[in-house]
């Protein structure tokens, strides 16, 4: 998920829409515009915990979406690290998670976290 339209801006959170679906982050840079296209890079800032807010899932499809307030994710599995990083794919763009053990043979997982925990980058090409 690079490419963002922004859809409302308000304090520092935006509500965008990708192709991966919707969502609601925090923006870390300047005010963005309404309507306006931006490319950036997506932060998780949580640690995640297998059968309460991370499961593997038989979905394949990349997928963001807001359910009762929090951000909900399908991301594939692309590496685990033994001191805790699950590294995945997010439709193309990797992402490292803080996780409390292995995912096993887990290929694609289902996560959520708070909107507040989720943070949007805008960078220039």
């Amino acid at each position: 998920m690079t490419n963002v339209t922004i859809l409302k801006f308000h304090e520092d959170k935006v509500e965008f829409t990708s192709s991966l679906g919707k969502g609601v982050a925090v923006w870390c840079g300047e005010p963005p515009q309404t309507d306006g296209r931006y490319h950036v890079e997506l932060d998780v800032d949580d640690t995640f915990e297998w059968g309460r807010n991370i499961e593997s899932t038989n979905e394949k499809t990349p997928v963001i979406k807001i359910i009762d307030n929090k951000f909900s994710f399908i991301a594939q599995v692309l590496s685990y690290e033994d001191d805790g990083i699950l590294t995945i794919s997010l439709g193309g763009e990797v992402i490292f998670l803080d996780v409390n053990s292995s995912p096993g043979t887990s290929k694609y997982v289902s996560f959520s976290t708070s909107i507040n925990n989720v943070f949007l980058h805008p960078v220039e090409f």
